[in-house]
């Protein structure tokens, strides 16, 4: 008698996300950004993306109307800030509540695993960059993000990715768009559930890509006027520490932002 065939059963892995974590809407304090949260939400959607975070300067834009505006478009809502550290931008994910960051040392004691921290555009000219800081705190962050705004010709990303190259360090792509045009140039395909936790770790565990392509020289040039324009329309704001505190969103604490100057 011929034995049966075996059915050979495969578990199947994580899906493939599409994220980005570096995203900016009119509710920041310090860039005169025309889009409010909810169409960045429905731009995102509309490209399949998802989990996102918005990371105003400074500022926590996520409360439990987001949440759930985002939840609905099948996105998930990762609570993020651009932090301002000794006048050089930092990412936190997930920030933990009633902490002021306001220097490296002051990160270093809010690591936590359920946070990420990420250096953004860290070798791009500009005062905000973090340059030889990076190197100098590697062990303060999870990951560094390989930014949208390069040409064939003209890409400040090499640095990062050398870096992370020799020291085995995880690269995101992220597109740190002001203007909706820039959401999908650049943003990572993560290999995790579709939750905070699986997410962070497939990040430190490098199971993700880097999705991008350069600008043209058109392109370039007019996302270049467009951001001078908006900087000019920006009120001057001086920079000023952080700290948060608790809300609760749907069983899980969440936070919620106060600027202190």
């Amino acid at each position: 008698m011929k034995e049966p065939a075996k059915v050979l059963k495969f578990r199947r892995g994580p899906k493939a996300l599409k994220v980005d974590l570096h995203l900016h809407t009119a509710d920041d304090p310090y860039d005169r950004i025309r889009y409010t949260s909810k169409e960045l939400i429905s731009k995102a959607a509309d490209q399949g993306f998802d989990v996102i975070s918005i990371t105003n300067h400074q500022c926590l834009t996520f409360n439990e109307d987001l949440y759930d505006y985002a939840k609905e478009r099948g996105i998930l809502l990762i609570p993020g800030i651009e932090l301002n550290i000794r006048n050089r931008h930092v990412l936190m994910l997930n920030p933990l509540h009633g902490k002021t960051i306001s220097d490296f040392p002051s990160l270093s004691r809010v690591r936590r695993p359920e946070t990420l921290v990420i250096a953004p555009h860290p070798y791009y000219p500009g005062i905000r960059s973090l340059n030889g800081y990076l190197l100098k705190h590697l062990h303060l962050f999870d990951a560094i993000e390989y930014c949208y705004f390069y040409t064939p010709w003209i890409n400040f990303n090499q640095r990062a990715v050398e870096l992370s190259e020799a020291n085995g360090f995880p690269l995101i792509g992220n597109s740190d768009a002001h203007f909706l045009s820039q959401l999908g140039t650049t943003y990572s395909i993560i290999h995790a559930e579709k939750n905070m936790e699986s997410i962070f770790r497939a990040i430190r565990q490098k199971k993700l890509e880097v999705v991008s392509r350069p600008l043209s020289p058109s392109e370039m040039g007019s996302l270049v006027r467009r951001y001078f324009k908006m900087k000019l329309r920006s009120p001057i704001m001086m920079p000023r520490q952080w700290s948060t505190t608790p809300t609760l969103i749907h069983g899980t604490s969440h936070t919620a932002a106060i600027g202190r100057r």
